[in-house]
């Protein structure tokens, strides 16, 4: 071993360590990311057809019913439209990400009868 060259494998095992945690924070932040998505997904699809089946039955209001059930899913209702029979919905929900902030994550989503414009 040459002189110059001692502590290079100390430099280099950290050097891979920092790049291995890097990936690991990029796939953790990635992960939240899509869970959020997905869940938000889903909760607006089930506000939709929540919303819609209130409409439909006369059960009560379509928004009103629309809000409920986003509290019920921790998303908030942000857009509720009825237009004759069909029902479209926008939630949100917030990612907390630390230091890093709070985005947020949408979807929107339309229930009604098959055939609805």
């Amino acid at each position: 071993m040459l002189r110059g060259e001692r502590g290079s494998g100390t430099l280099l095992a950290i050097g891979v360590v920092l790049g291995v945690l890097s990936v690991a924070v990029v796939g953790m932040l990635w992960a939240a990311v899509l869970v959020a998505h997905h869940r938000v997904d889903a909760a607006a699809d089930l506000v939709a057809l929540s919303a819609a089946h209130a409409l439909q039955s006369g059960e009560g209001d379509a928004c009103e019913t629309a809000e409920r059930i986003a509290g019920v899913h921790a998303v908030g209702l942000t857009g509720c439209r009825v237009e004759r029979e069909v029902v479209s919905v926008v939630v949100e929900v917030e990612l907390g990400l630390g230091v890093l902030g709070a985005p947020r994550v949408t979807a929107d989503a339309r229930a009604g009868p098959l055939g609805g414009d």
